[in-house]
């Protein structure tokens, strides 16, 4: 079982909480929210958020580092507004919704072992 390296660790984190204090009314209704689940092998988990119209979203996820994590997040018409399917388990999206609305984040499990990770929305 590999571990993620603690380097990579702190600057998610640090990148999430200068990000956390800046936006701090801004993205998802009714705020930030952080969530520890665990995906299963090559499954998927999914999470509905409304984020707010003209305001940054933000969605970071980091695994636990045993397998390649993706992140998507679809508007809800169903169309791919942001994504970040590296070959990495950290993973960073931002975007600016062009109206309020329901918007589903999926986290993919891409490897053969189940993955524990964090996720955050501001």
């Amino acid at each position: 079982m590999k571990k993620r390296n603690f380097a990579t660790r702190a600057a998610l984190a640090c990148l999430l909480t200068i990000s956390a204090a800046a936006q701090t009314f801004a993205g998802a209704v009714p705020g930030p929210k952080t969530t520890n689940e665990r995906v299963q092998a090559r499954s998927t988990d999914s999470y509905a958020v409304v984020f707010r119209r003209g305001e940054i979203a933000r969605v970071a996820l980091s695994g636990d580092g045993d397998t390649d994590l993706d992140l998507y997040v679809y508007d809800e018409s169903g169309n791919l507004v942001a994504s970040d399917d590296d070959e990495l388990d950290d993973c960073y999206v931002s975007w600016a919704p062009r109206w309020t609305g329901n918007f589903t984040i999926k986290v993919v499990n891409r490897g053969y072992v189940a993955n524990d990770y964090t996720i955050l929305t501001n």
